[in-house]
């Protein structure tokens, strides 16, 4: 039994030695391994965000209606700048309505938030920005039935404008990437 302890400390010490050939050897097979399999796995990044980048500008170019969705509350006193327009926005298509409103960004979100509680079927959830006297309401909307559809809607205001600058958005459904 000493023996073995023996000979298992001899073990570990060459192991422990960094100047033991055997082990410089493993080791730089170790690091070869590690900087390929990374090489290989940034290739595969690569190849599926380029597969995304392909299927968004498919999705972004394809025929049909821009619109937002029917159920899509008014915005009051707003004046829009331009139709709606599909726009590649974090990753996803995205159909978007700018332009402006000379309410508050509250006003705004309380109008949307009434119009969603009457139709008692839309989740919601509102987050308020107040940033160096900037007022922002950012407001989702989400149906509770398949297929769920959702729209945002944010508007913001700089301390001495008189303006609320108001985007509405809706995501169209991802694309299946695996078909292309």
């Amino acid at each position: 039994m000493l023996k073995k302890a023996q000979e298992m400390q001899k073990e570990a010490k060459k192991l422990q030695n960094p100047a033991a050939p055997d082990t410089k050897k493993k080791l730089a097979e170790m690091l070869s391994q590690a900087k390929e399999q990374e090489a290989r796995q940034e290739q595969e990044e690569k190849r599926e965000k380029e597969k995304l980048q392909a299927s968004l500008k498919k999705q972004l170019e394809a025929p049909g209606p821009v619109v937002l969705p029917d159920w899509t509350p008014a915005t009051p006193e707003f004046k829009a700048a331009g139709t709606p327009a599909r726009k590649i926005v974090d990753d996803e298509v995205k159909i978007v309505q700018t332009g402006t409103s000379s309410l508050t960004p509250e006003r705004i979100a309380d109008s949307w938030q009434a119009t969603a509680g009457e139709a008692n079927n839309l989740n919601q959830s509102l987050n308020k920005i107040n940033v160096n006297g900037k007022i922002t309401r950012i407001l989702f909307l989400s149906t509770r039935t398949d297929p769920r559809q959702e729209v945002e809607l944010e508007a913001s205001r700089e301390p001495d404008s008189k303006i609320t600058q108001v985007e509405i958005s809706s995501p169209l459904p991802k694309p299946n990437i695996d078909s292309e």
